[in-house]
């Protein structure tokens, strides 16, 4: 990874999720956890299993959370981009 990856990247993509909150994933924050969790979505490994279910599609996911959660361009790539990273890792 690039150093310019943030420690919330790091640490995302470092470990398994075990009970991870969607707050702890890079490009979610307060705002989007609540939408999700409006949509029943609560943990990490649930936000895993939307991405897995779209294929593994980034381009995919990143419209689903934009339209599901609200997120910009931006926090749609950014987890996105460390969802990807976390599955290259762990499975």
């Amino acid at each position: 990874m690039s150093s310019t990856t943030s420690q919330k990247f790091r640490d995302f993509t470092s470990e398994p999720l075990k009970d991870k909150h969607l707050n702890e994933i890079p490009g979610i924050g307060p705002k989007l956890a609540s939408n999700l969790e409006g949509s029943g979505i609560t943990k990490g490994y649930e936000l895993l299993g939307v991405y897995l279910t779209l294929l593994k599609n980034k381009e995919y996911f990143e419209l689903w959370i934009r339209d599901n959660a609200g997120a910009n361009r931006h926090q749609a790539k950014q987890c996105a981009d460390a969802i990807d990273a976390f599955c290259s890792q762990f499975l």
